[in-house]
C-alpha cells in the first residue's frame, strides 16, 4: 500500500513538473508575442464653428469625436503586420445640411476595396468606423515586399506633391495627420547605402484599370534626388524630386508630366518648389510656391465639392504661393500662421493655430481658418472656421 503511495505521489510531482513546464512556456510565448507587439492610438474630440463669409448669417457648429488604433506586429525578423483605423462620430450642422453627407465621410473611392462602415447615420449625426492601414510587410536582405493597404509616401514637399501619384491628400484636412492610404503591392530594393529602386503596383476602384509606377532614389551632391514614371488614374506620368539644403536651408521640389490617357484633356505639368528654415531662436519660416500649367488664369469659381483630388488638381490656378511662420513661445506651446494665394483669381487663405501640451499624451489645438474673395474666385466663399481640439495619445 505504502509502495502505491509513493507511487502515486511520484505521479503527482511529475505531473506538476511537466505542467510548470508548459505553463513556463507559454509564458515564455506571451511574453514574446507582448514584446513584438505594438499597440497605440489616440482620442480626440474637435468642435468646429463655421461662419459665412458676411458674418451676419447663421453659424454652424460641428462636433467631432475621433479614436484611432494602431497595431503592429513583428513576426520574427522578416515580417511585420500593420492594422490601424479611425472610429469617428460628428454631429451637429454638416449631416443635417449637407445632402448625403454620410457617404462623403466614409467615402473611400480612393481604395480598390471598402473597409468602410456606417455604424448608425441620423438627421445630425455619422458614426463610422474605416481601416486607412492592412498591410503585410516582408522584409530579406536589400529587398522589400509589403502587400495590402499602406501609404505610398513618394511627396518631397510639405504642403502640395505632384510626385504623390497614389494617394494624394489636401493641406486643409489637418485633423487627419496619417494621410491616406492605397490598396497597393510595394516592391522596394535597395541598392545601395542611398539609392534605392520601388515598384507599386495598385487596382482601381472599379478594377476597370490598373496603376503601376516606379520610383528611383540617388543621392548626388549631398541631395536626395527622385525620378518616377508609371500609369495612374488614367494618366502616364513621368517626374522628378529632390530634397537638400542651401546655406542651411531645406530647399526641395518635385514636378510631374501628365499625358491623359482619354480625350478631351491637354497634357500638363504640375511643379513645385519649397524652401524652409528654422533659426537659432526657434522661429520656423516656410515658402512654397506651385505651378499647374493647365490652372485658371482668371476668376475660378467656388470650389466643387466633388472634385477629385489628385496631383493634376493640388491647384487649380496656374500659380499658387504658400508662406508660413511657427514660433516655440514656451516649451510647451508653439504659435504659427500661414496662408495661400492664388495669384490669377487673387483669393487668398490665413491662417493661426497654437498647440499648448498640458503633459507629455495631452494637447490643446486652436486652428482658424478665414477665406477671403470676390464672389466668383476660389476662396471667396469659404467664409471662416475657428477649430478646437483636445488631443489624447496612449
Amino acid at each position: 500500500m505504502r509502495q502505491h503511495q509513493y507511487y502515486y505521489i511520484f505521479l503527482f510531482f511529475l505531473f506538476i513538473s511537466f505542467t510548470s513546464i508548459a505553463q513556463e512556456e507559454e509564458e515564455e510565448k506571451t511574453s514574446k508575442f507582448k514584446e513584438n507587439f505594438v499597440a497605440d492610438g489616440y482620442l480626440k474630440y474637435m468642435q468646429t464653428i463655421a461662419v459665412q463669409k458676411d458674418y451676419t448669417e447663421e453659424w454652424f457648429i460641428d462636433n467631432l469625436i475621433h479614436n484611432r488604433l494602431n497595431f503592429k506586429y513583428y513576426a520574427g525578423d522578416k515580417w511585420t503586420f500593420g492594422l490601424s483605423g479611425r472610429n469617428r462620430l460628428i454631429y451637429g450642422a454638416s449631416p443635417k445640411m449637407i445632402p448625403e453627407y454620410a457617404k462623403q465621410f466614409g467615402n473611400q473611392d480612393q481604395y480598390a476595396f471598402n473597409m468602410s462602415y456606417d455604424w448608425i447615420t441620423g438627421k445630425s449625426f455619422v458614426l463610422n468606423s474605416e481601416i486607412d492601414r492592412a498591410y503585410a510587410d516582408y522584409s530579406t536582405g536589400n529587398w522589400q515586399f509589403r502587400v495590402g493597404r499602406q501609404r505610398i509616401n513618394w511627396g518631397v514637399s510639405m504642403v502640395w506633391n505632384p510626385n504623390d501619384l497614389f494617394n494624394t491628400y489636401s493641406f486643409f484636412d489637418f485633423d487627419y495627420e496619417e494621410r491616406p492610404g492605397a490598396d497597393a503591392i510595394l516592391i522596394r530594393n535597395y541598392i545601395g547605402a542611398t539609392s534605392s529602386i520601388e515598384v507599386v503596383f495598385s487596382p482601381s476602384n472599379q478594377f476597370d484599370y490598373y496603376n503601376i509606377a516606379g520610383l528611383y532614389k540617388f543621392n548626388v551632391w549631398q541631395y536626395d534626388f527622385q525620378v518616377l514614371g508609371g500609369y495612374v488614374r488614367e494618366n502616364y506620368h513621368a517626374g522628378a524630386g529632390w530634397e537638400g539644403q542651401i546655406g542651411g536651408a531645406g530647399f526641395k521640389g518635385e514636378a510631374t508630366y501628365f499625358i491623359p490617357d482619354y480625350a478631351g484633356e491637354d497634357a500638363s505639368v504640375v511643379a513645385d518648389i519649397s524652401l524652409d528654415y528654422t533659426f537659432k531662436n526657434s522661429l520656423y519660416l516656410h515658402t512654397e510656391t506651385i505651378y499647374n500649367s493647365n490652372g485658371a488664369t482668371g476668376k475660378i469659381g467656388a470650389l466643387d465639392p466633388n472634385l477629385e483630388l489628385t496631383p493634376k488638381t493640388l491647384s487649380l490656378s496656374k500659380f499658387a504661393f504658400f508662406n508660413e511662420a511657427q514660433y516655440q513661445i514656451t516649451p510647451l506651446t508653439r504659435l504659427g500662421v500661414n496662408s495661400i494665394i492664388n495669384s490669377n483669381d487673387l483669393s487668398y487663405y490665413i491662417g493661426g493655430n497654437v498647440t499648448t501640451s498640458f503633459s507629455d499624451n495631452f494637447e490643446l489645438l486652436v486652428f482658424g481658418m478665414f477665406f477671403f474673395g470676390d464672389e466668383d474666385s476660389l476662396y471667396g466663399q469659404g467664409g471662416s472656421q475657428i477649430n478646437w481640439r483636445l488631443k489624447w495619445s496612449f
